[in-house]
């Protein structure tokens, strides 16, 4: 019991479900509130939702480590149908997923797939879904929902970078999540005040002093289980904090 206890634990990822939840969710209430809302695509996408979230989560663990045939077609069979999004022809902003999705089956293939680089590229996919399922509900990609992706995929990298940045076996520095969010934190700001407006600005705030305070932080030395669960948390209320935020912003301001 216990050993399959561990085999459904290690193919169990709760941050890689919260994380695709939060932005199937955010995705749904920003179409209902931009528009147009078209029943039959929202349930395609709910359905293709549901199969991620039962299945994708937990593949693309296995994927990471030792994949099996059926994990490869499994895989496939996931993410088949965002190839709906190429015809007729690919939209620019799918460079969004296209990276960390090239990042982690780079390090996938190089057998790093349990690596801080592709657990971040991972993270950083999973969150860049957001966009997929707009676009799949029939939703058009504004400038304001451009920024919330960016945002979006930004802050969920940042924060998985910094996890991995305080786990004592990585050699991952803590303040690399600073740096790292210190570099995309004034394009979003500037794409903000010259396209938006200085509102869509706050949102950035918050992370902005987490980098702040990150500068100075060391790795976990002791009660590590507890204290990565109490960041993932952490993380987890801050994020549904900025899709809140994000969310009112585009009410407000994104028509």
């Amino acid at each position: 019991m216990q050993a399959a206890g561990a085999r459904r634990r290690a193919h169990f990822d709760t941050g890689a479900i919260s994380t695709l939840i939060s932005s199937y969710a955010a995705s749904l209430v920003t179409v209902l509130v931009l528009g147009p809302v078209n029943p039959v695509r929202l349930i395609l996408v709910a359905i293709l939702f549901a199969l991620n979230i039962t299945s994708l989560t937990r593949v693309h663990v296995r994927l990471a480590s030792r994949p099996r045939l059926t994990d490869y077609a499994l895989f496939a069979v996931n993410v088949a149908p965002y190839a709906y999004l190429l015809y007729p022809r690919p939209p620019a902003w799918l460079v969004i997923p296209a990276i960390p999705l090239a990042l982690f089956i780079i390090e996938a293939a190089r057998g790093r797939g349990r690596g801080a680089l592709a657990n971040a590229a991972g993270t950083a996919l999973i969150a860049s879904a957001y966009l997929p399922f707009y676009a799949l509900m029939g939703g058009v990609v504004s400038i304001a929902v451009l920024y919330m992706a960016l945002t979006w995929v930004a802050y969920h990298a940042f924060s998985a970078v910094y996890v991995e940045g305080k786990l004592p076996f990585r050699s991952v520095k803590p303040w690399l999540s600073s740096v790292l969010w210190f570099t995309v934190m004034p394009p979003l700001a500037a794409l903000a005040i010259i396209h938006l407006s200085w509102y869509f600005t706050m949102p950035l705030i918050e992370p902005s002093i987490r980098a702040v305070h990150a500068l100075g932080e060391g790795k976990i030395d002791r009660e590590l289980r507890a204290r990565i669960r109490r960041i993932g948390f952490g993380s987890l209320a801050e994020s549904l904090v900025l899709a809140a935020t994000l969310l009112a912003l585009i009410a407000l301001y994104g028509h």
